[in-house]
């Protein structure tokens, strides 16, 4: 096996350990009152690797008339950039599940966002509402009392 392919080699098998799917999609992290969030990170990468055989100073002044691979050393190198960064939190209690987004460049994004958490927190006002409207007594108007009778009081 030729050097640069022992280099392509272990370059892939260490990526495939520094990305993995907990890279991208976090661990859960458990918060009180059954709240769970999960990160979610955009990961990119970019990996160089490359070599070659090069004859030493002595054989290239030389000139090197007859060109043999396995007499020249081989220079190679591998180089990885990797960026992660946080992109959303998934936000899950009491079975409602709720993105976060964590790059929110303007106002109107933050607007946006909060459109769906407004929406539930009028729906469920409104339901106490009429929760608590029909707990309380209605009063009835036009309503003839009975008249007390005899021997008793008003």
């Amino acid at each position: 096996m030729h050097p640069v392919e022992t280099i392509l080699q272990t370059t892939m098998r260490e990526l495939k350990n520094i990305v993995d799917v907990n890279t991208i999609v976090g661990n859960p992290i458990y918060g009180e009152g059954g709240a769970v969030v999960i990160p979610v990170s955009r990961v990119c990468l970019g990996f160089f690797a490359g070599g070659g055989d090069f004859p030493t100073q002595a054989v290239a002044k030389k000139g090197a008339p007859d060109f043999d691979a396995g007499s020249y050393p081989f220079l190679g190198a591998s180089v990885v950039g990797v960026s992660i960064s946080p992109k959303a939190f998934l936000h899950m209690q009491g079975g409602q599940v709720t993105l976060l987004h964590a790059d929110c460049d303007n106002t109107l994004d933050r607007l946006v966002q909060m459109i769906p958490t407004a929406m539930t927190e009028i729906r469920d006002a409104i339901t106490e509402i009429r929760a608590q409207k029909d707990e309380a007594p209605v009063p009835q108007k036009n309503c003839r009392c009975a008249e007390p009778q005899e021997g008793q009081e008003p």
